[in-house]
């Protein structure tokens, strides 16, 4: 089972998918009555939202379903550099008596 938290990566895999069933964008957009070019910049990540009833059309074309699993959280570089900021922050205060 493959997790995905972003549009551009939910795009790239429905490519996969697409590419996988040897279909084109058109064939695709048009078997899920949507165009070529919404599903293009769908794939490319170059959309901000993309809707839920077009997402379930494609998948369904594509012979998949959309699944919820549980979310783990994880330790992101950016929260840790966040975190050692903060700490280097505290030392720097401790030493100006702050």
């Amino acid at each position: 089972m493959r997790h995905f938290s972003d549009l551009p990566s939910l795009g790239r895999e429905l490519a996969r998918l697409r590419k996988g069933k040897h279909l084109s964008q058109k064939e695709l957009g048009a078997l899920a009555g949507m165009g070529q070019s919404t599903l293009a910049r769908f794939e490319t990540g170059q959309v901000a939202e993309f809707g839920s009833g077009k997402l379930l059309r494609l998948l369904e074309v594509l012979g998949y379903a959309l699944a919820t699993v549980p979310v783990t959280q994880k330790f992101t570089l950016d929260e840790a550099l966040r975190e050692k900021q903060s700490q280097a922050d505290d030392r720097t205060n401790v030493r100006r008596g702050l």
